[in-house]
């Protein structure tokens, strides 16, 4: 008989609002009914899904499923980095731009991932950013998408939607104000203030927005998006057309491609990395070309 094919899940029992907890319980039934086998342990805490992959990774698994959001996936990444294992998702987050640009089932068709990863899913090789040390699957930068990060990080009841990161990113614009920074696009140097600047490895972030339109995940480079000393208004223009990919003007926004990127601030600020929040004074940026397997569309 034919070996059954394997999967170690690990699970964020908080993801999409306490989903994750629910899930649990019918994992181990969904997969089996599309002729997969499947070993499920429960994050016990913060930080814990990356430990749990490393370890799942040092046993032999060679599929690691991430059921969660963007930050659990990010999680999960980090413990598998550099291995010949595969990345797959269960995409239950609010958010779940990864997933999106893997071409993973959405709205609907998402309770059928178990069926899609099993029939249809192909193994693909893509590339991870990093910064300052830590891996990002989607984007980091730093500037407006930092604070608004700190935002939803201080106000849980507008994290977790599309609705919630936009009413986040309107308080952002109305106090946020564009920052002195040294800026090396690869070995290219800008000064002066700046609304953002953000590396993409993916095309989504914040529930849909498009701030690279034209990345891709295996083409060996980030698409960094610079926004300079965009006023109020010009900012909540651009919010408006992000989501649509067409807010780049050619002079106050533009986006181009790199393979480093280090940017110095005069403090420390807010930053962020897959919709994480976090706070810097200086960003090392750098892309990993084919550092991950992944299970995503064809």
């Amino acid at each position: 008989m034919m070996q059954r094919p394997r999967a170690f899940a690990i699970v964020n029992p908080a993801a999409g609002r306490g989903r994750g907890a629910a899930v649990v319980r019918r994992l181990g039934a969904e997969f089996d009914r599309v002729g997969m086998t499947i070993e499920v342990v429960v994050t016990p805490g913060p930080a814990e899904a990356a430990r749990l992959a490393a370890g799942a990774v040092d046993e032999g698994h060679t599929l690691i499923l991430a059921v969660g959001g963007d930050g659990t996936a990010n999680e999960v990444a980090n413990g598998m980095i550099g291995s010949d294992a595969a990345l797959a998702l269960y995409p239950i987050g609010s958010g779940n731009d990864f997933a999106r640009s893997l071409g993973y089932p959405r709205g609907r068709k998402r309770k059928h991932v178990a069926r899609w990863l099993a029939t249809e899913a192909r193994r693909r090789t893509i590339d991870v950013g990093e910064v300052n040390g830590r891996l990002f699957l989607n984007a980091c930068g730093v500037g407006i998408d930092g604070d608004v990060a700190r935002r939803l990080e201080r106000n849980p009841g507008l994290a977790g939607s599309k609705l919630g990161y936009v009413a986040g990113s309107l308080m952002s614009v109305a106090t946020y104000r564009p920052e002195p920074m040294e800026v090396r696009i690869d070995g290219e140097t800008l000064f002066g203030r700046f609304l953002a600047v953000i590396a993409s490895n993916g095309k989504y972030f914040g529930s849909g927005m498009r701030p690279a339109p034209r990345a891709r995940l295996d083409d060996g480079l980030l698409d960094v998006t610079v926004a300079g000393d965009v006023s109020k208004l010009g900012a909540l223009a651009a919010l408006a057309r992000i989501y649509v990919g067409k807010h780049e003007d050619g002079s106050t926004i533009v986006t181009r491609t790199a393979r480093e990127i280090d940017i110095d601030l005069e403090r420390e600020m807010p930053m962020e990395l897959d919709g994480e929040a976090a706070r810097a004074e200086r960003l090392a940026i750098r892309v990993r070309a084919g550092a991950l397997k992944v299970l995503a569309a064809p």
